[in-house]
């Protein structure tokens, strides 16, 4: 399925792999639906987590194997440059429904670092300036073509607490269009598809969620941001632990 394939090659972008001189990554500058809080004032300190990766989360959505291991690692060194001390990583990818449904199938792909993070938005905000430039590196080498739409924007569901939380639409070429069966064959559906990547920090994780609908994103529509920062704002819940 095409639309699985693309959701872990947008998650890809996000790994914390920018140059040390990229420490912080600025402010974006991005839109917000909520009122500025002044860098990570707002942001919780709720003591020391790490991140884990079950076999079910959010009710119906399975962890897929295949695609849960043998996942490239985060550049460790990378991860501390930015801002994380002492990061350990974790990386899977999750399905809900059955593959003899494909087209009613969601996907998400879900990667993150946990240690100790003095300014988690500034983190996050170098994990999106990053993922532009690996975009626009892959895009001139050739490779996968992948663009970010717009500018991170800020969300703070209830089921947040206390984190800071941006989301960003992405679009993946799918190299000549994707048919229902989900093939990148023929023309008989759009030449692109949207995803929604949205990241969470806070004093001791980061954890970034690519959320693709199969049928929306092959029938050309555009991600829903909203619901996405609903989704990984629970996910996250279920996802971070004490330690």
């Amino acid at each position: 399925m095409v639309a699985v394939v693309a959701a872990a090659a947008v998650g890809g972008f996000f790994l914390l792999t920018g140059g040390d001189d990229d420490k912080g990554g600025g402010k974006n500058g991005g839109s917000s639906n909520v009122a500025d809080g002044g860098g990570d004032s707002g942001v919780k300190d709720d003591g020391p987590h790490k991140l884990t990766t079950p076999e079910t989360v959010l009710t119906d959505y399975k962890k897929d194997p295949a695609r849960s291991s043998g996942l490239n690692s985060v550049d460790l060194d990378k991860a501390e440059a930015a801002g994380v001390k002492n990061p350990k990583d974790v990386r899977a990818q999750y399905q809900s429904g059955t593959k003899d449904n494909p087209m009613a199938q969601k996907v998400l792909s879900f990667g993150g670092v946990y240690g100790d993070i003095e300014d988690p938005e500034g983190v996050v905000d170098h994990m999106f300036t990053n993922a532009e430039k690996e975009a626009k590196d892959s895009a001139d080498s050739g490779g996968e073509q992948v663009t970010l739409i717009g500018s991170p924007k800020e969300y703070t569901p209830d089921e947040l607490g206390g984190a800071v939380l941006k989301c960003q639409e992405m679009k993946v070429d799918l190299g000549g269009g994707a048919g229902t069966a989900g093939s990148t064959a023929g023309a008989s559906g759009p030449s692109e598809m949207s995803a929604a990547t949205c990241i969470w920090g806070d004093h001791s994780t980061i954890g970034y969620v690519v959320t693709t609908d199969v049928a929306s994103a092959l029938s050309g529509q555009s991600a829903d941001l909203d619901e996405a920062a609903r989704t990984t704002a629970k996910f996250r819940g279920e996802v971070r632990v004490k330690r």
